[in-house]
């Protein structure tokens, strides 16, 4: 499916508040959109809206009286990165560490790409692989938003063999807890390609939530590569490793497609 086919497909079975549409939509903040609802300046398809709380499509027409909502961007611009170890997924880091802008920088610059595009989501320093930068907000959050699923699949190495027991206990599901709250992480799938190597794909994004789960049940990661994000996959068996057939080394980047992104979505 095409990116405008799937986004819209997703957009139009899902409703949420209109101030949280807003947002997602870049128009304004959810306090500026209560705002700016209340005084009846917003209207949905048309109608005024009366209420913040209207449930309403994420691809709704939405217009504020008087202030012009965005254009989309004329070039849109995905660049996937090979994430290598030891960099931070930030701009700029108060420790100094090198971050993932400084190994995406060399190649902008060799694409002539001057779009500024920011990280999907993170991957903390010890991790490695598939790390998405882009400027289209709007797939950016369909990726992102975690009622819609999306797929993020990682290769981790453990410090010891993962016991039988150990293995039943991830697929019915972990209790972690991440930022001072708990909640149940279940991965929709599991390999367990050797003792110590096990493949597990999660529908959600949370800070470390890999890391967190085998520490939950006694493991801890020694090695993690994200090898799938969304229509995308990183062969690790190849040397250099290929994205979807083609080369992509470590610390490397590759411009791709939405619809390659969008593969098998929706």
């Amino acid at each position: 499916m095409k990116r405008a086919e799937v986004i819209n497909h997703c957009a139009e079975v899902k409703r949420r508040s209109l101030a949280r549409v807003m947002s997602k939509q870049g128009i304004c903040s959810r306090q500026e959109a209560v705002r700016w609802i209340e005084s009846g300046k917003v209207r949905v398809n048309g109608k005024v809206a009366q209420s913040p709380e209207l449930l309403v499509a994420l691809n709704a027409k939405i217009e504020v009286v008087g202030v012009e909502t965005p254009l989309p961007k004329k070039t849109l611009r995905y660049v996937v990165m090979n994430k290598r170890r030891g960099v931070v997924t930030t701009h700029r880091d108060e420790l100094g560490r090198a971050t993932v802008y400084d190994d995406l920088r060399p190649f902008l610059i060799r694409q002539n790409i001057t779009e500024r595009l920011f990280a999907v989501g993170r991957l903390d320093k010890d991790t490695e692989g598939l790390l998405l930068f882009t400027n289209d907000n709007q797939l950016a959050n369909f990726l992102t938003a975690p009622e819609n699923g999306v797929p993020k699949t990682y290769l981790a190495t453990l410090n010891k063999s993962l016991t039988t027991s150990a293995l039943e206990q991830l697929q019915s599901g972990v209790e972690i807890k991440a930022r001072g709250e708990h909640y149940v992480a279940q991965p929709r799938d599991i390999v367990q390609q050797s003792a110590r190597v096990i493949q597990l794909t999660l529908s959600e994004g949370k800070n470390r939530q890999v890391r967190r789960l085998f520490e939950a049940i006694g493991y801890t990661v020694e090695h993690l590569v994200r090898i799938g994000f969304a229509g995308l996959r990183l062969n690790l068996l190849c040397n250099p490793p290929k994205l979807n057939s083609q080369p992509l080394a470590s610390g490397e980047c590759i411009e791709c497609q939405p619809e390659e992104l969008l593969k098998g979505l929706g």
